[in-house]
């Protein structure tokens, strides 16, 4: 029972896909000391593991509450597959390291070992008896085993996302990996294990694909694949196996290549102007009215990335123009109009590849507000007012090809409020708040794309009063403009 209440505390709240050797995490370190010394061996194995190369370490941090509830009977726990499974998957690690001492007369056992995912397959161990208990000796020792397990890996990196010839790949912070380095896509066909030990002593594989890296970010590349050698289909969790660099091949990086691997990391900017079709309808008293015409103005957004996936947004957009008489038998022939927006919002930013040079989807909240600010006509409805509350909204960024994104936004006021600036419209029964754009970006430099898009916004407020209803449309407004990120 208890062994199936540690479990279900483990558990994670969903699943995924098949991690990487080179994610890795360490088990708490038993020992038969009350953990004395594994306490101290894991602080220094810790530490070892966060500066490798050939590892991504995850911390177990999370599930030490969980850990400290069967400290008794920890090692023993330890030993269930069931457990070492679930480890990975709340983790999301593909080597789980366990070491475990046993203090003797005349020194300590201290033995490793090393799981995959499935917490069946054992993928290396180690064991020796040291002459002395010192954490110092201890700890040379695990990290000289560590040191022969990365050498062992059968890859370089796993693919964890594809986008047509691109590919994403997962390789350990620091891993030395080149811009132009060739490489091969493989895929397992089968594990060889030893028939008594059940420890796994080779892999065999077919060749998918070849093709070269071109971006470098953190703990990921972006690799294209140029040719294709089998009629299957390159999937998430396919090896890559990085080919040597050429002497002649590795070049000095110019300004311009640390340009291309880090087009950015605080946020982006961008700057257009636009023009638009506008119209505003109003039913009154006296009748319907609808004043149509042309508007121009700027559109300003500046987004700033908090982390990877978190971001804050402010947009600022002003227009004006003149609108004239389209319907409605009023006296008026026209107006002068001012239009604002001002949003303020934050969100994630889905990577579903997990680079970010591959598709985006930005989801976000806040504030927004769209005023209108006409020339003052009771009669008709004319004046100022505003659409104003909680802003929701999504985008998404995908990546055509090398050089154009498309992209298309839309966001809404749920329960927006209407601010009546001038006393015209009295209770307000019902509003809504609409904005739709949809466009294309083109990469011109490393940090920095030409923009053009289409948007269509559409407010509307109804009242309980003698004047029903005011409706404001850009019913087609075109943008054109630039984006820099810093």
């Amino acid at each position: 029972m208890k062994i199936i209440i540690f479990i279900l505390l483990l558990l994670p709240l969903n699943l995924f896909a098949q991690s990487s050797m080179r994610r890795c995490t360490l088990l708490p370190i038993t020992d038969s000391v009350g953990g004395a010394i594994g306490y101290k061996v894991f602080e220094r194995i810790e530490v070892i593991l966060k500066k490798s190369n050939w590892c991504t370490y995850v911390s177990n941090s999370s599930l030490i509450n969980v850990f400290s509830k069967y400290r008794e009977n920890l090692a023993r726990h330890l030993k269930q597959k069931a457990v070492l499974k679930t480890v990975a998957e709340k983790l999301k690690v593909g080597s789980i390291i366990k070491i475990s001492l046993i203090n003797e007369i005349d020194g300590v056992d201290a033995q490793i070992e090393i799981y995959g995912e499935n917490g069946e397959d054992l993928f290396f161990n180690e064991k020796a008896t040291l002459e002395s208990d010192e954490v110092e000796g201890i700890s040379q020792t695990v990290e000289s085993w560590l040191e022969i397990y990365s050498k062992m890996i059968p890859y370089d990196a796993k693919i964890n996302g594809v986008l047509g010839d691109q590919i994403t790949l997962d390789v350990g912070k620091g891993y030395p990996i080149n811009i132009g380095q060739e490489f091969v896509v493989k895929r397992l066909t089968r594990m060889k294990k030893h028939p008594l030990l059940k420890k796994v002593v080779d892999w065999e594989t077919e060749v998918l694909g070849q093709g070269k890296v071109f971006n470098i970010s953190d703990n990921q590349a972006l690799g294209l694949l140029k040719v294709y050698r089998s009629e299957k289909k390159i999937t998430s969790g396919d090896w890559v196996r990085l080919e040597p660099m050429k002497t002649d091949e590795i070049i000095e990086k110019t300004d311009e290549d640390k340009e291309m691997e880090e087009p950015g990391k605080l946020g982006n900017l961008s700057v257009a102007l636009f023009g638009a079709t506008t119209s505003v309808d109003t039913s009154t008293p006296s009748g319907s009215y609808r004043m149509t015409g042309l508007t121009f103005g700027f559109d300003f957004r500046g987004e700033a990335w908090i982390t990877r996936n978190y971001f804050g947004a402010l947009e600022l957009a002003k227009s004006v123009g003149k609108l004239a008489k389209a319907s409605g038998n009023t006296s008026i022939n026209s107006v002068n109009t001012t239009n604002g927006v001002f949003k303020l919002t934050g969100g994630y930013k889905y990577l579903p590849i997990g680079f970010f040079y591959g598709p985006q989807i930005d989801v976000y909240a806040g504030y927004g507000s769209y005023s209108f600010d006409l020339d003052y006509s009771p009669t008709e409805g004319l004046g100022k007012g505003s659409l104003y509350g909680l802003l929701m909204g999504v985008t998404a960024n995908i990546p055509i090809n090398r050089v154009y994104r498309f992209t298309v936004q839309a966001d809404f006021i749920p329960f927006p409020k209407f601010e009546d600036g001038d006393d015209i419209y009295g209770t307000q029964k019902s509003a809504s708040a609409l904005d739709l754009e949809v466009g294309v970006k083109y990469q011109y430099t490393p940090r920095m794309t030409i923009d053009g898009s289409i948007e269509t916004l559409s407010g509307k407020a109804r009242f309980s009063s003698g004047f029903k209803e005011i409706s404001y449309h850009d019913n087609f407004k075109i943008k054109a403009g630039a984006s820099f990120n810093f």
